[in-house]
């Protein structure tokens, strides 16, 4: 029970610390999607440099039907407004224009 405890302790402490990720040597607030109070982001953290390593992801809007994919950089990308956007997800790798 102990290192179980430990090892939950640990988890959460990682997970409450404001993100300092690096992705290709950018520094990121967190992987993956992620919100402030007023703006959604996508941040892609690789293990492999490189301007070719993007990722394509799903981005879920809010008040509508339809989702929409677009290919994003290393490192951090605002996605819009919290009040237009659900959520975004990685799909696939891909390479940014």
């Amino acid at each position: 029970m102990k290192i179980l405890g430990a090892v939950a302790a640990a988890v959460m402490s990682a997970v409450a610390l404001p993100g300092s990720a690096s992705a290709a040597g950018t520094s990121v607030r967190a992987c993956g999607y992620y919100e402030t109070q007023s703006d959604a982001y996508y941040g892609h953290c690789t293990n492999t440099p490189g301007p070719t390593n993007g990722a394509y992801i799903k981005i879920d809007w809010d008040w509508t039907w339809f989702d929409s994919y677009r290919c994003v950089r290393p490192g951090e990308t605002r996605l819009g407004s919290t009040s237009e956007i659900d959520g975004a997800y990685w799909t696939a790798t891909c390479t940014p224009a």
